[in-house]
């Protein structure tokens, strides 16, 4: 009888998978550092010991930077992340218990995850860290949620907005919601700025509200929004990469800007200068192009994106704030209208 043929695989064995998991720290600090963006990626998901390098070691340079892409959700309920400037698409399938879940906001990495049963789970879920942070259930339907700082950061609060209540807050892994008193008031946008809650109500009012979560203390203060301001138009509220806050208002067919000042009174802005701003119904942020040398992103500028845009313009546009001209931005895959595209930094991708 002739001898055995050896047989080789390509895949691990759990004794060589333990010794990758044994390598020193230090090891893998310095291979971390070499690492391409993909490369990192990649590098969390081998095993706890490798993910818990990468979440402590830093850079010796900062990461390459890229535009905000557009977070979609796919028939199949995974998420799709398209990248506007080299028309690409990067999908993730949530983890079943997220499945039936809707995102409501985002910052950093974390998404804010609703359930739809009743009353509903919430969360906040960071897919490359496969970290969940709970949240208290929600009794009341909402339109959006934010943060006021990734979770782990001092004075971390998550505020959501309700669609007929006014504005609840807590902190992550919190017991409950802290309704703030507001009155019946009801909001077009809210974010938070210098660590103020701010929002745009229906009636053409701007409302900034300091809070105290353990004395459970608020104190308003209200500014009338600009004469040009239309109480139907859909409103947005962003920091600019200065750190003025910025209203934004969508008319027919162009957007009118205005910073508010140290004395709360409103500048009109005919322009924005070297950033470009990000619009959509769940986040809405601004970024500095001076970053995006060589990604196609277009100063003096204003990308939107809506499910319910007007057919011709499909799902976003980029508004010129110089020409005053708005032009669709070709969005390929599949992916659902049912729920609203959301702009999201590329801090987790590759």
């Amino acid at each position: 009888m002739g001898k055995k043929r050896k047989t080789s695989s390509l895949s691990p064995s759990s004794s060589d998978l333990s010794s990758w998991s044994h390598l020193p720290p230090e090891l893998l600090d310095q291979i971390f550092a070499l690492l391409s963006p993909s490369d990192r990626h990649r590098f969390r998901l081998i095993c706890a010991p490798w993910r818990g390098v990468a979440k402590q070691c830093t850079p010796p340079f900062p990461l390459p930077f890229e535009p905000p892409r557009l977070c979609l959700t796919r028939p199949d309920k995974a998420l799709s992340f398209f990248d506007l400037f080299n028309s690409k698409s990067l999908s993730f399938s949530l983890p079943s218990p997220h499945r039936r879940t809707r995102c409501f906001g985002y910052l950093s990495g974390w998404f804010v995850l609703v359930s739809d049963q009743k009353p509903a789970r919430a969360c906040l879920f960071n897919p490359v860290l496969l970290a969940e942070i709970p949240l208290p259930d929600l009794e009341f339907p909402i339109e959006k949620a934010i943060l006021s700082a990734p979770p782990g950061f001092p004075n971390c609060v998550v505020a959501v907005m309700g669609r007929s209540t006014s504005i609840a807050l807590c902190e992550p892994a919190g017991k409950r919601w802290q309704v703030l008193d507001l009155g019946q008031r009801l909001f077009r946008d809210i974010v938070f700025w210098r660590n103020q809650l701010c929002g745009i109500e229906i009636h053409r009012n701007m409302l900034i509200c300091n809070f105290d979560m353990e004395s459970r203390r608020t104190s308003i203060l209200t500014v009338r929004l600009p004469e040009l301001w239309k109480s139907d138009s859909e409103g947005f509220l962003v920091e600019s990469t200065g750190g003025d806050l910025l209203a934004v208002m969508r008319g027919y067919q162009k957007f009118f800007v205005f910073k508010l000042s140290e004395q709360c009174t409103w500048e009109y802005m005919e322009q924005i200068g070297d950033q470009a701003l990000f619009l959509g119904v769940i986040r809405s942020e601004s970024v500095p192009v001076n970053r995006f040398l060589g990604s196609g992103l277009k100063e003096n500028s204003i990308y939107w994106a809506s499910r319910k845009f007007e057919s011709s313009f499909g799902i976003a546009v980029v508004y010129s704030m110089e020409d005053e001209v708005m032009t669709p931005v070709p969005v390929t895959g599949r992916y659902t209208i049912q729920t609203e595209p959301i702009w999201v930094s590329p801090v987790i991708w590759p």
